[in-house]
């Protein structure tokens, strides 16, 4: 779980925030990285362009890469220049065991993703693992700032603890459980089942509490977390995509309009 990451970038500014968040990461959890560019000629124009041309971008890509990776010593960054669809080529990647974490960005203005949709979500949707969405500049999660855990679903499997569990190891964060919803595996005392489970694996160094808020027509999920996130003082959001834990109407709202970075377990 976090052992090699993959970040897609291109020219955009909006991705500079997810740059560099996926350089602290890879510092932190002293694990390798890999920025890769994806070309799509029907995309760029230069599917029919002369060869000077195609030549002249391969050449700015190859360029804005080494500006990347340009005085950083204590990261291993591989960068890579691929032609294709983007979640064509990450896929393929991704089989080939070249990264086990995605670290995302907004690859595309609100407007915009108004009529084209979200880039994010179809590249979530079509892998299945673990992916780091950073939208804004945003410190690392960490001591002295719990992880937030968001989940809707009947219950938490699990799966879905152990890596929690794992997460809260790797970033040494306390862990807050936010429940959206009124029932979870019979009520309050199952998910106090759960945290007192993660007490004990974790030790008297985390601290792990709970929280359960009933939904209702006037609050969407986004809304409430982002107002727990406030409150809290959350620098991440944990989405444990396992089972039935997170619904698509929770997932899509935190993944496009989480106050903080989210990152998706699986």
């Amino acid at each position: 779980m976090f052992d090699k990451l993959l970040l897609p970038i291109d020219p955009s500014k909006r991705l500079k925030p997810s740059r560099e968040y996926a350089i602290a990461l890879a510092k932190r959890l002293n694990i390798p990285l890999t920025a890769i560019f994806v070309s799509n000629p029907s995309k760029t124009g230069t599917m029919t362009a002369s060869d000077e041309t195609s030549k002249g971008f391969a050449t700015l890509v190859k360029r804005q890469l080494g500006q990347l990776i340009e005085g950083i010593t204590d990261v291993k960054i591989t960068p890579m220049l691929k032609t294709g669809k983007r979640r064509k080529v990450l896929a393929q990647m991704i089989g080939e065991g070249i990264a086990d974490t995605l670290v995302l960005g907004p690859f595309r203005s609100v407007i915009t993703r108004l009529f084209t949709g979200s880039e994010v979500e179809r590249i979530l949707d079509s892998e299945s693992l673990h992916a780091f969405v950073v939208r804004e500049d945003h410190p690392l999660p960490g001591p002295g700032s719990p992880a937030l855990v968001v989940f809707d679903g009947p219950e938490l499997p699990e799966r879905g603890l152990k890596m929690i569990e794992t997460f809260a190891r790797k970033f040494g964060c306390d862990i807050e459980f936010l429940h959206l919803g009124s029932e979870i595996f019979g009520g309050a005392e199952a998910l106090d089942g759960a945290v007192s489970e993660l007490r004990t694996s974790l030790g008297g160094d985390f601290h792990i509490t709970s929280t359960i808020i009933p939904l209702s027509l006037f609050k969407t999920r986004r809304a409430i977390t982002n107002s727990v996130l406030r409150q809290e003082g959350a620098r991440i959001v944990i989405l444990p995509d396992v089972e039935d834990a997170v619904s698509d109407t929770l997932f899509h709202q935190l993944v496009l309009s989480a106050a903080v970075p989210v990152c998706v377990l699986r």
